[in-house]
């Protein structure tokens, strides 16, 4: 029986669709433990057959849910466009990162996992070894481009990459999580993101 990462990968039924959009909106309402199959199934349909045979149970739906936004921010950070000035196109792609991490729906996710990766600490591995491990390489392989053209001077363009996104996210995304009324705006996070680029450029120039 494939699990519920190959499954994702091979593609979802359209009633597995519906059934993760379920899973995602109740959680974030209710929790994962407070949230039943019966009530996913109320929401979008089907039955517990339709659960077990997409994703094998309720830890198995969590998991499809933090891997499908994994898998859209690591897209965000893969369209880097090379046909820019280097600190444009930098600029560019980060902003769009940054902007999809402090997003309600991240935002939210980040604080279930929280509350749930001490009962399953396979959701914060997954999320870790796809997020922040996997979704540096295209970042890298962009810095060991520029690398190559001499635009940067980069020893390790892995480290290079984390050490970006790191900046980049830093204090905008601790803001988010621990003061959840206030709104950062699209302004702020351009600005924060100029700075933290520019910072960067300066620290690997020739």
């Amino acid at each position: 029986m494939l699990n519920c990462e190959q499954k994702h990968k091979n593609g979802l039924s359209a009633r597995g669709q519906l059934i993760l959009a379920a899973a995602q909106k109740l959680f974030l309402k209710h929790g994962f433990d407070e949230t039943s199959l019966e009530m996913i199934i109320s929401e979008a349909g089907g039955s517990r057959r339709s659960i077990y045979n997409e994703f094998n149970n309720k830890q198995g739906l969590l998991m499809a849910v933090m891997q499908q936004q994994v898998a859209i921010q690591i897209d965000t950070i893969a369209a880097i466009k090379y046909d820019l000035e280097p600190s444009a196109a930098l600029k560019e792609v980060v902003v769009r990162f940054v902007q999809g991490m402090l997003s309600e729906t991240l935002v939210s996710l980040f604080r279930l996992v929280t509350q749930v990766v001490p009962k399953i600490p396979e959701v914060g591995q997954l999320i870790y070894e796809r997020g922040p491990l996997k979704g540096c390489t295209p970042l890298a392989d962009y810095l060991a481009y520029l690398n190559k053209q001499g635009t940067l001077v980069i020893d390790d363009c892995s480290f290079a990459a984390q050490m970006l996104i790191e900046m980049s996210k830093g204090g905008l995304h601790l803001k988010a999580i621990l003061m959840p009324s206030v709104k950062i705006t699209d302004d702020e996070i351009v600005q924060h993101i100029d700075r933290t680029v520019d910072l960067f450029m300066k620290a690997y120039q020739p």
